[in-house]
């Protein structure tokens, strides 16, 4: 079996996965992502969404061959089913668990590249002053009206249950156009998951393809708010 890594520093995520696999043999990712969260925070460290750690982590270590699904299991015919991974025999010392991103794209691990991401990235982060309470009513009840129109009707209260970072988020937005478009094309993706699995949840929550069929909504229809408002 594979020796475990301790210490933060040399404890990448990668490998965090792999020993959570070791130890408990199989597991769905949600599970080994709040399991991540909870190591993060007891660290103080800064940890990603559920989004990004399967389109980072659950997809790259798949497609190197690292993972694969075991079995689905629906714990609730209202809920989407769990897919269970497990350890690749043969691959638990492969030394890709490490860096699986750089493994899978080396260009990722390029210095001259992780500067050009940092400087792109950098030319981003403005920081707006916060939105005022007047205006997130008048942004809300705007979109609101909208994806009614649509047929996808969420309350305020349910969007910020699954979504509370939504004001400082629309506030990244220049125009009150922008930051309608921005709420809209959130709520009508937990809009339409919320509606296919009975309960509220988030995009992230659910699987492939009505993830992606959610994000596609929402864009189509940001599209077209934005289109009618120009």
């Amino acid at each position: 079996m594979a020796s475990k890594v301790r210490g933060w520093l040399h404890y990448p995520t990668g490998i965090f996965i792999r020993d959570y696999l070791l130890e408990h043999g199989e597991a769905y990712p949600q599970e080994m992502w709040r399991a991540l969260k909870e190591r993060r925070k007891s660290l103080g460290v800064a940890y990603g969404s559920v989004r990004s750690f399967h389109l980072n982590y659950i997809y790259v270590l798949k497609k190197l061959g690292l993972i694969q699904p075991v079995r689905r299991e629906r714990i609730n015919p209202k809920w989407f089913p769990r897919t269970y991974y497990r350890i690749v025999q043969g691959m638990e010392n492969s030394p890709l668990w490490s860096a699986p991103q750089i493994a899978l794209d080396p260009r990722r691990g390029k210095p001259s590249i992780r500067r050009k991401y940092a400087r792109e990235r950098k030319k981003r982060l403005v920081v707006a002053p916060p939105i005022t309470p007047e205006e997130l009513d008048r942004i809300w009840s705007t979109a609101s009206a909208f994806l009614k129109e649509k047929g996808y009707v969420i309350s305020r209260a349910d969007f910020e249950t699954v979504k509370p970072e939504w004001p400082s988020e629309a506030g990244l937005y220049a125009t009150f156009e922008e930051r309608v478009g921005y709420a809209i094309r959130h709520a009508a993706g937990i809009a339409y998951v919320s509606r296919l699995a009975r309960r509220l949840t988030s995009v992230e929550e659910v699987p492939e393809p009505f993830k992606s069929e959610a994000l596609k909504l929402g864009r189509i229809l940001e599209r077209e708010w934005l289109r009618r408002k120009h």
